[in-house]
């Protein structure tokens, strides 16, 4: 494979199309971070970057998938420094499809995990690179799929699902600093039907684990588990229809999970919030009435939230970025979506080593061969709440609030239907697209 052709950009009105307010509820000020810089990696298939980490020397690594290579479907990595320049990348490539989901630093590497198709079965994946993006270790602990990797002390903690005797099921593995397994479990779900996590929070006690379940339709699951993984509680949450869990963040006193919800009249993105007993303590949808989720989720540190993902509704494209903050009670505080006229799209979102918020995914515009690679970086702004034109209480927030009152049973929760979500709010602006660099060469 070439070395991905790298196009840097800057969209000029900061108002214009490619950056729009989603509903009414705009905070005033300068609470919104700015644009500072974005890019495209990709060559001439379709690249996707699905997970992003901080490195120790100001840059990053991005993980995902690459096939803009004639062997297919490979493992990508990548190593970028803080202006989104590439300093190495690496593909990992096999008879099969080959997929990296998730990735973290380590003292002294890099653990990028996911799921390979050698031999025609679905494997879990782990590779432990040093921080050159050579491989130490490359692990297929069993049949399945890896969708997180996070830090566990001196180790590494992994989440995702497992067949077994008895279906599809939950399955969480922990490896020492020197990378070796030290317990791995299985979780059925509550009904026996078929589960898997897609993200996984330490905790200085244990573990708490946001998935799906399919029973009936597909709901979410949630677990907490002790030090050594063994089960202490577990909750669902659904309703009529779809729902999906693509990320989670949290600490001792509970978990707060993104995803989306199809159980209403649209297709929302859907956050939700359990304490460390199980007690759920909120619930919210975002979106503009048409088609919109949520797939990353982070602490800010005013104790809000924010959350990534993409948006169908009043769009300039098929699909554009879409980015939401909240207060710590999941009320909206703003909301923005970024894109170019085609296909736009990040899945994790992470602070910057200034303050600031670097989103990676992949987008179809902006001069893209195919769909590439994607980062966008963006200012710190004022991650505070400030004052807002309309309460995000109010009928013109794009917000939803559960309407579900007591929950029934501990173990089976319903989410709110929002039906009054307004549209897009899209001015009329002018978008100035400065090609800054083109850059081509052979792959490292």
């Amino acid at each position: 494979m070439r070395r991905p052709t790298i196009l840097v950009f800057t969209l000029v009105v900061a108002s214009a199309v490619g950056a729009m307010a989603i509903g009414t509820a705009e905070p005033q000020g300068d609470s919104k971070p700015n644009e500072r810089w974005n890019r495209t990696y990709g060559g001439s298939g379709d690249d996707i970057f699905a997970d992003i980490a901080r490195t120790d020397d100001g840059g990053y690594v991005l993980a995902g998938e690459t096939e803009s290579d004639s062997s297919g479907i490979d493992g990508w990595v990548m190593k970028i420094d803080g202006n989104g320049n590439t300093e190495w990348e690496r593909t990992f490539s096999g008879p099969g499809t080959d997929r990296l989901y998730s990735v973290v630093t380590t003292d002294d590497g890099i653990v990028a995990a996911g799921r390979t198709d050698r031999g025609g079965t679905p494997m879990g994946w782990v590779l432990e690179l040093d921080s050159d993006g050579e491989t130490r270790r490359e692990r297929t602990p069993g049949t399945g799929a890896f969708y997180g990797v996070e830090r566990d002390g001196d180790g590494y903690v992994l989440a995702g699902w497992t067949r077994g005797d008895g279906g599809v099921g939950g399955w969480l593995v922990k490896h020492d600093t020197s990378g070796a397994k030290a317990w791995e479990r299985t979780y059925a779900t509550p009904d026996g039907s078929t589960g898997r996590f897609k993200a996984v929070v330490p905790t200085s006690d244990g573990y708490l684990l946001a998935g799906e379940v399919e029973s009936g339709s597909q709901d979410a699951w949630i677990l907490r588990v002790g030090d050594n993984g063994e089960r202490q509680w577990q909750r669902t949450l659904g309703g009529a229809d779809r729902e999906a869990v693509w990320a989670a963040t949290g600490d001792e006193s509970g978990i707060v999970v993104a995803g989306e919800s199809e159980s209403g009249e649209s297709r929302d993105g859907w956050v939700f919030r359990y304490d460390a007993s199980g007690e759920r303590q909120w619930e919210k949808r975002f979106g503009g009435g048409e088609v919109d989720w949520l797939d990353s989720a982070m602490r800010t540190d005013d104790g809000g939230y924010l959350f990534t993902g993409g948006t169908l509704t009043g769009g300039i494209g098929s699909a554009d970025g879409y980015v939401v903050k909240t207060g710590a009670d999941g009320t909206l505080q703003w909301e923005k979506a970024y894109g170019s006229d085609a296909w736009d799209k990040p899945w994790p979102a992470i602070r910057t080593h200034d303050g600031g918020f670097l989103l990676a995914g992949q987008t179809g515009g902006f001069g893209a061969e195919a769909k590439d690679g994607w980062v966008l970086e963006l200012g710190p702004g004022s991650m505070t709440s400030a004052t807002n034109d309309t309460s995000a209480d109010e009928t013109t927030s794009t917000s939803g609030t559960s309407t579900t009152g007591a929950e029934s049973t501990p173990e089976a929760d319903s989410p709110s239907s929002n039906t009054s979500l307004p549209g897009f709010t899209v001015p009329i602006a002018v978008v100035a697209v400065v090609i800054l660099g083109l850059w081509r060469g052979r792959r490292a």
